[in-house]
């Protein structure tokens, strides 16, 4: 492939700074063949257009160049945007309900509560024949009354002691449940070329944490396309990093090698929908509960 101006003009510029490609690549954190690549007009190996014009933004600014210039003075040398819009389909999971099942205890019910009506009518009969035969002993007391007795004396009633007042009970606070935590939730709602959408409802406070167990770059914007880490940051193995994400309402990451990093929010992990090097994911925050 030839060399377009765009790479023309940053080379030069390069090299009328004295800098080496190895100078530049302390000084930017691009790799050196993604600079040979810029400068030469081949991008192939830089993933998505976004990095290109990233790259060349900020290779422009290590020379004293002004990089938005220059990519509107080129933007025909430039790859078109590939990026794909989030579709408005939702596929929201939802937990399926249980079945509810009666099992062998309502089965036998009927059965006790027979026996216990049984029961009840024992318990009658018994009753019945108990006054009948204390009525016969009470018909034999009055039958012998010639039977003389002597009354047993009267007892004079004990003083009993003053006892003391009784205090008044202490009303003691009730206690106050405790407010429950809201619950998070993490759900997909569409999967679509190379981007992932989620949604995520849960407590105000939010979190981000990357970790990562071999060489991965990543990218984070919110809504306003702020970047939210590094420029095209490239995590090394056991490397880990969080942010807070609590004022935003939008989420965009792309990453590049994705088995090497895995993502959490809130402690809880964001799954991999796709098996795509790189891929997007987009998680829609809701209102705080």
């Amino acid at each position: 492939m030839t060399m377009g101006l765009l790479g023309k003009k940053l080379k030069q510029a390069r090299l009328e700074q004295g800098l080496s490609l190895e100078q530049l690549n302390e000084r930017t954190k691009i790799q050196k063949h993604h600079l040979e690549g810029i400068e030469t007009g081949d991008y192939s190996a830089i993933p998505g257009s976004f990095y290109v014009r990233a790259f060349i933004k900020r290779y422009a600014q290590a020379v004293g160049m002004d990089g938005d210039a220059l990519l509107r003075e080129h933007e025909n040398e430039l790859p078109e945007d590939t990026l794909e819009a989030a579709p408005a389909k939702h596929l929201t999971r939802r937990p399926e309900k249980k079945k509810s099942n009666s099992g062998p205890v309502a089965e036998s019910m009927p059965k006790v509560l027979v026996a216990l009506f049984i029961v009840f009518i024992l318990l009658v009969i018994w009753y019945f024949y108990l006054l009948s035969t204390s009525g016969n002993d009470v018909q034999q007391e009055e039958e012998g009354g010639d039977v003389e007795y002597e009354a047993a004396p009267e007892q004079q009633p004990e003083e009993q002691p003053e006892a003391a007042p009784e205090e008044a009970p202490v009303d003691e606070p009730e206690e106050q449940p405790e407010p429950e935590e809201p619950q998070a939730q993490l759900e997909l709602e569409s999967v679509s070329g190379e981007t992932t959408t989620y949604t995520f409802a849960g407590p105000a406070d939010k979190q981000l944490e990357f970790t990562a167990n071999g060489e991965s770059w990543l990218s984070v914007l919110n809504d306003g396309g702020a970047q939210l880490l590094s420029l095209a940051r490239v995590f090394e193995a056991g490397e880990t990093e969080a942010i807070d994400v609590s004022d935003e309402t939008d989420i965009f990451m792309r990453v590049g090698d994705y088995p090497m990093l895995s993502i959490e929010l809130n402690g809880e992990a964001v799954p991999y929908e796709q098996e795509l090097k790189p891929q997007n994911i987009i998680i829609r925050f809701d209102d705080a509960q």
